[in-house]
């Protein structure tokens, strides 16, 4: 599906610009994020663009749900210059961003709650120079372990 021409044609046709898989051993193109344990989340930050194009996250909620019914406590969140804004991530919603240019984080859960996103990055771009690619492997092992330096 990540390498489908449909869904390309389609994150392309919302990004307003052409867009491509990010290469395969970039560890982060396509991730499976799975919020399990109660406080599971990731803090503010921008997703890192080492490429020399543009850089889009795509994040599709597979699973959001409490054991109390509805949605998970964990919220997609993001910055804005009026304050901290909640995206939907209901099961099933697709949400695309700029990432290096959204501040923005997935809110803590509560016990037993259970939140699980696809996550997919394209670029405009693939190039990437070399010190580039080294500083990318470095910030891929805080998330995959050291062998995110050899993949």
């Amino acid at each position: 599906m990540y390498h489908s021409d449909e869904l390309r044609e389609w994150v392309s046709s919302i990004a307003g610009i052409p867009v491509f898989p990010t290469p395969d051993g970039d560890q982060s193109s396509l991730s499976l994020l799975c919020y399990r344990e109660a406080g599971d989340h990731i803090n503010w930050h921008y997703d890192h663009n080492f490429y020399h194009g543009r850089h889009f996250t795509v994040l599709l909620s597979l699973a959001n749900e409490s054991p109390k019914g509805g949605v998970s406590k964990s919220k997609l969140m993001r910055k804005t210059s009026k304050g901290e804004e909640s995206i939907d991530t209901s099961a099933n919603v697709l949400v695309l961003f700029e990432g290096a240019k959204v501040l923005h984080r997935a809110s803590p859960t509560d016990e037993g709650d259970l939140r699980i996103m696809l996550s997919m990055t394209f670029c405009t771009d693939s190039r990437i120079s070399p010190l580039k690619e080294i500083a990318r492997r470095v910030k891929d092992t805080a998330f995959f372990g050291l062998r995110a330096l050899w993949d």
